[in-house]
């Protein structure tokens, strides 16, 4: 109860929204995360000024961010995983090719090139379906 009174006291200021029935909506996603391990920060979001929540390594906004995602995220199949895995993997891939390509100094090249590597070896050991 105190971490929502303490949500409702720093929303006033941030967000005319923060009162609304989409405000309120984000306020209990936001306490969901920190229940479920999550960290209120102290800093509204440079963006919109919303409150941001730190949940498994990741900083969302309650303003501008759709957060239901994030919960159901939880309950993700591992096919579902190793899918979006490989798909973060060969994006990596492929933005790392790009710098590669345009970097001229050599030991900024040879990171590149063992960033790459790395990432290719994971690729290769996910279970292809």
């Amino acid at each position: 109860m105190l971490f929502v009174k303490s949500l409702r006291l720093y929303g006033r200021g941030v967000k005319s929204e923060a009162m609304s029935g989409a405000g309120k909506d984000k306020m209990k996603l936001a306490a969901e995360l920190v229940r479920k391990g999550g960290t209120m920060l102290g800093e509204p979001c440079q963006q919109c000024g919303g409150i941001q929540v730190r949940f498994r390594g990741k900083v969302y906004c309650t303003g501008h961010e759709d957060l239901s995602g994030v919960l159901k995220a939880e309950g993700a199949s591992y096919d579902t995983v190793m899918a979006q895995t490989r798909e973060v993997l060969v994006a990596k891939l492929n933005e790392a090719a790009g710098l590669l390509e345009k970097e001229r100094d050599q030991a900024a090249q040879e990171r590149l090139v063992s960033l790459m590597t790395k990432y290719f070896d994971l690729l290769q050991k996910l279970p292809r379906k």
